[in-house]
């Protein structure tokens, strides 16, 4: 695998970030923090999707990002000599090749599979071949001969086995439990055949004793049969007796109630013959009285004109005040609307006066902003001069006297000193220079006293101006509002008149002592028309009392023939309680008799049923005792099983391990060899997963610094190899992630050097460093800045021999134009 190029938009720091990978050895380097190492991050991000980043798919935002923009990193890279491009966002995912537009795979999980597929590596086996960390280099060194054994099995993909091993002890242990607790509930079988023979033996005696019931139960059902039909005709009997004595009750209530209906009547009548007396004396007493309510309303509607005239009275006085108050307002506002000829002269001498003030004050102002202006040029123009000679200066120190001249480009020789003490002269001129103009500019920041004085006169001017207008407004209106008071006044003085006409044309001649003796007639007459109103009320119901006196007489005639017939009924009857009494209690006797037989055969059909029961449960329990003793030794059998799967895993690992040590020496030899010239040809893995360096086939016992940095190396090197090799391809990348951290200068130019001899093996070697030292033996240097005012990382290529004042130089452009 290749990585060709790298762009990332809102990736956390990441803003906007685009980086060209080149063969050969790659070195990013930068401060911490500054967002190295999440450039790894993204490249896993984007092939292995969620599981390969730290935090939520929320984390990866650039957190200064605009509301809706989205993460996404694309990754570009080689495969096999094909090119590959997949796109990724947290919610879609596209891949590509590079030549075609379509995508052969899409949506999140099917790219992740067809990289992987393609790949041919789990996210764990890719980290472990293509990346290193500083601990990865060091650890095989520093931990015991257990965590060394299970570093490798964990980096070749061997935890998987001893994970399996785990399952199988698992389900050994609970199949051991499932055979014990089944042991515990197998009961004795002999125990389980006694308690079958003897439920068998108690459901033979229940049966014959359930039959021996039923016979008893049947010969009582059959005596209560006997005795049903004639016993069921005399309590028919009994009931129809009993309901014609209910009848016969109740028709000699309906007659008490008839009669004392039509007595009552009869009492109404003659009450009601009395009322219509009364009713034709009251009518002879109202006639004299009928003409009194014409009289009333004549004098009511002198009373209530009357009374409009005392209103009217009233409205006309209060209309004679608002006349005379209208008249006094319009007489104020024509004296104010006078003055507006004098106020308009005075407004137009006013708004010359504040033309003339205003044209000052912009003549002072536009002064006063052209000196600021030429103050603030002049200024910049200096400072732009002095970091020139600063330049130059600085380009003299570094040159010496083999230098050239700054302008004429002619050598300066014996000249240099005459010439840099020229141009320090120039500089220093320069700057007292723009320190004045620096001093001039702040103090022309501020508005001068012409300038404020003339704002504050133009002020006071403007307020005289408005408050003469709000004068003339208010004159202006006054005059308004005389003609409207005008038009006001007329229509007052109009409603005056006509109230007093209305006044003159209201009647005369009201009675009020005529008008009370007229009040108190009518309560009299209206108190007699109430009583004959109640005597009419009361008579009209006599034609319905007389009606129904002559049906109450009808109905009792019809109640009397109806109590005659029943007890004509109850006498042919014919019905007896003593017979009733003698023939309840022989059925009775016989319902006991078969009750109690009932009971008995209920009893021993329970304990029948119930010995049935137990019976089952015994034969049920046989059973359940030979599936338990199947299920037993089938559990003992998988137990057996499981034992002989978890000796043959732990000697698979264990020959696997063994088979590994081998096998990584081989490869670590090799690439002991090519880092060495030769030097070293042998590396070995020991029983406790030791590296042991070799010189000319005897042990070295004591190895330098460098020596146990080769050794890492290429032990982490032959793992990758080996992870890679396994998975079917080549392995042609290395990348490497802040493994010089414990190292000091002489072993970090070491190992630079040892990965330079790589280059012929590996295509790609990427280090991750915030050393700056290691570029030197760089082929590409990428740089990897923090901008703390936007909060983005940002990434620039570099010459790998740059200096440092080239270095600082490129800082400082980058800043300006950010």
């Amino acid at each position: 695998m290749r990585l060709i190029r790298l762009a990332l938009k809102n990736f956390r720091q990441h803003a906007d970030t685009e980086i060209e990978f080149r063969p050969g050895l790659t070195g990013i380097i930068g401060p911490n923090g500054s967002g190295k190492s999440t450039i790894l991050e993204a490249i896993a991000w984007t092939v292995y999707g969620a599981p390969a980043a730290r935090g939520t798919k929320d984390t990866l935002r650039f957190n200064r990002a605009p509301g809706r923009s989205t993460v996404q990193a694309e990754l570009e890279f080689e495969l096999r000599g094909e090119r590959y491009r997949v796109r990724r966002t947290p919610r879609t995912a596209e891949l590509y090749r590079a030549e075609q537009e379509d995508p052969i795979a899409a949506g999140l999980g099917e790219v992740t599979r067809q990289l992987t597929r393609r790949l041919g590596m789990t996210r764990g086996e890719f980290f472990n071949t293509y990346f290193t960390k500083q601990k990865d280099l060091q650890f095989l060194a520093s931990v015991g001969s257990a965590e060394r054994a299970r570093f490798l099995a964990q980096v070749l993909g061997y935890e998987r086995l001893k994970k399996s091993q785990d399952l199988v002890r698992q389900q050994r242990n609970v199949l051991k439990a499932q055979v014990e607790e089944l042991r515990r509930a197998l009961r004795d079988p002999d125990e389980i055949k006694r308690e079958r023979e003897e439920a068998e033996e108690r459901l033979k005696a229940a049966t014959s004793q359930q039959a021996e019931a039923q016979g008893r139960r049947n010969d009582a059902a059959a005596w209560v049969a006997e005795l049903e039909p004639a016993w069921n005709e005399l309590r028919r009997a009994r009931e129809r007796y009993a309901q014609l004595g209910e009848e016969l009750r109740v028709a000699r209530i309906r007659l008490e109630r008839v009669r004392e209906d039509r007595e009552k009547t009869a009492v109404d009548l003659k009450t009601l013959a009395a009322a219509d007396e009364e009713l034709k004396r009251l009518l002879e007493e109202i006639k004299p009285l009928e003409e009194l309510p014409l009289e009333a309303e004549s004098l009511q509607s002198l009373a209530e004109a009357e009374a409009r005239r005392g209103s009217l009275k009233r409205q006309l006085d209060d209309q004679r005040k608002r006349v005379d108050v209208l008249d006094q307002k319009v007489t104020d506002a024509l004296e104010r609307g006078r003055a507006s000829d004098d106020l308009s002269e005075k407004l137009a001498a006013q708004e010359t006066e504040c033309d003339g003030l205003e044209a000052r004050l912009q003549e002072a102002t536009s002064g006063w902003e052209r000196d600021r202006q030429d103050a603030d040029a002049t200024r910049r123009i200096l400072r732009g001069q002095a970091e020139e000679l600063r330049a130059q200066i600085m380009q003299l120190e570094a040159a010496g006297p083999d230098g050239v001249c700054p302008t004429c480009k002619r050598a300066l020789g014996s000249e240099y000193d005459t010439v840099l003490e020229l141009v320090r002269g120039q500089y220093e001129e320069v700057v007292q220079d723009g320190k004045w103009h620096k001093k001039r500019f702040e103090q022309l920041r501020a508005e001068p006293d012409e300038v404020v004085a003339g704002r504050n006169e133009l002020a006071r001017a403007r307020e005289e101006i408005e408050r003469l207008r709000r004068a003339l407004a208010e004159s202006a209106a006054a005059l308004t509002q005389a003609a409207t008071l005008k038009a006001e006044l007329a229509e007052e003085q109009a409603r005056a008149r006509e109230l007093a006409g209305e006044i003159a044309a209201l009647p005369g001649g009201y009675d009020a002592r005529r008008h009370e003796e007229v009040r108190e007639e009518l309560k009299k007459l209206e108190e007699r028309r109430k009583q004959v109103t109640q005597l009419e009320t009361r008579l009209e119901r006599q034609p319905q009392l007389r009606a129904a006196q002559a049906e109450a007489e009808e109905e009792e005639r019809q109640i009397r023939r109806q109590v005659d017939d029943l007890e004509k009924k109850r006498v042919e009857l014919d019905y007896s309680e003593d017979r009733y009494r003698s023939a309840e209690k022989e059925y009775e006797e016989a319902r006991d008799v078969l009750g109690a037989a009932n009971v008995e055969a209920a009893r021993a059909r329970g304990e029948a049923d119930s010995a049935r029961q137990a019976a089952d449960s015994a034969r049920q329990a046989e059973r359940d005792y030979k599936k338990v003793s199947r299920t037993v030794a089938e559990r003992q059998a998988d137990f057996r099983l499981h034992n002989e799967l978890d000796g043959a895993l732990g000697e698979l690992r264990t020959q696997l391990n063994d088979r590994v040590r081998p096998e990584l020496s081989e490869i670590a030899s090799v690439f002991v060899m090519e880092l060495t010239d030769g030097r070293y040809n042998q590396i070995e893995i020991g029983s406790a997963h030791e590296v042991i360096v070799l010189d000319d086939g005897e042990i070295k016992e004591v190895i330098s610094g460098g020596e146990e940095d080769i050794a890492n190396l290429v032990l982490r090197l032959a793992i990758s190899q080996m992870i890679a090799d396994r998975a079917g391809h080549s392995l042609s990348l290395l990348i490497f992630d802040e493994v010089f951290g414990g190292l000091d200068e002489q072993r970090r130019e070491s190992v630079v050097q040892l990965l330079q001899k790589l280059q012929d093996r590996f295509e790609q070697i990427i280090l991750i460093s915030h050393i700056e030292s290691i570029r030197q033996g760089m082929d590409q240097v990428l740089r990897v800045t923090y901008n703390e005012p936007t909060g983005t990382s940002l990434v620039r290529e570099e010459s790998p021999g740059a200096s440092v004042e080239d270095l600082a130089r490129e800082d400082l452009a980058a800043l300006v134009a950010d």
